[in-house]
């Protein structure tokens, strides 16, 4: 008997028919019809009974069903941990700006138990169902078919604000008695209001939530402000750094020469960073990609202190 041969058996019982069962693993059914008479010959008694409107399992079929199953089982799950025999670091994957914004600690910390790739979220699904990547970090639900079943590990809320150039002088504050215009950073709150001329800048990436909640105040406000797209998020920093744009980024992404602004009618939406991984039946974590490893993300995520565990070096995947 080969392990074939009950994935055999297992689609003939799921379909309750010789030829579904060809069609669904590509075969030509007098194979199927084979595989299961040999079956049936190994073990001595018949598993089916056959009749012009498919097959149905006999008491012994249904024995043999329970124990296909957990071989199949066993195999997957043999799949997954063997390869952790050897402790290696969790690869993650993530985007360009959550790199930038959450990742950097475990880029610099040579004790890091994180590897992380920077790739477009397209990019990252396919790796990770490759198996090329242990978990991926988006701030948007990731598109799943047929054959991607994700289970999310955690999700932490992002605080995002409108940024500027803290070298621009911002409008008077509604607030401030007098009329005072507020010059320096130090004065400067998030209750400013940046010049009217300043232009809003948005990422190209069409599916960016910061992009989204951009173009959605401009269409539900009276905003005459200007847009530009920016191809990278460097430059996008860039512009904004240089007093020429103001943009909606991470709270984690400000510099010392940006400060917050506030833009009236603006109605913030939470945006949610999430990890994912595959889902696999029958999964349980190991403790190199499990508990330690996960959390140590999280934390590098949600702002705590950054611990490290066992002494593994960590590689970028692409420069961020």
């Amino acid at each position: 008997m080969e392990l074939n041969d009950l994935h055999i058996f297992r689609s003939v019982a799921r379909n309750g028919s010789m030829s579904k069962a060809a069609a669904e693993l590509g075969y030509v059914q007098s194979n199927v019809t084979s595989r299961i008479r040999a079956l049936e010959e190994e073990f001595g008694v018949r598993l089916l009974d056959r009749s012009p409107l498919g097959v149905t399992l006999r008491p012994e079929g249904e024995r043999l069903l329970g124990y296909a199953r957990q071989i199949h089982e066993l195999i997957e799950q043999a799949k997954i941990e063997v390869p952790l025999a050897v402790p290696r670091s969790l690869r993650v994957g993530a985007s360009q700006t959550l790199t930038a914004a959450y990742l950097h600690p475990a880029i610099r910390n040579p004790q890091s138990n994180l590897t992380i790739f920077t790739r477009t979220l397209e990019q990252l699904t396919d790796l990770l169902q490759a198996g090329q990547l242990d978990a991926i970090l988006v701030n948007r639900e990731p598109e799943q078919d047929a054959h991607l079943h994700l289970e999310k590990v955690f999700a932490v809320p992002e605080p995002i604000a409108w940024m500027q150039a803290a070298s621009v002088k911002g409008e008077l504050h509604p607030t401030e008695p007098g009329g005072k215009q507020l010059e320096t950073e130090a004065e400067r709150k998030p209750g400013i209001e940046p010049k009217p001329e300043l232009p809003l800048l948005v990422a190209r990436d069409l599916y960016c939530p910061y992009r989204r909640q951009t173009l959605r105040f401009l269409e539900h406000t009276s905003s005459r402000r200007p847009q530009i797209e920016a191809d990278t998020l460097d430059s996008l920093v860039a512009i904004v750094e240089s007093g020429h744009g103001i943009a909606l980024l991470p709270r984690k992404l400000k510099t010392p020469r940006m400060v917050e602004v506030r833009l009236p009618g603006f109605q913030e939406e939470p945006v949610e960073i999430r990890c994912y991984r595959l889902a696999h039946p029958g999964q349980i974590d190991r403790p190199q990609h499990g508990i330690e490893a996960y959390e140590q993300l999280r934390l590098l995520v949600a702002g705590g202190a950054f611990e490290t565990g066992a002494n593994r070096l960590i590689r970028t995947g692409e420069e961020a």
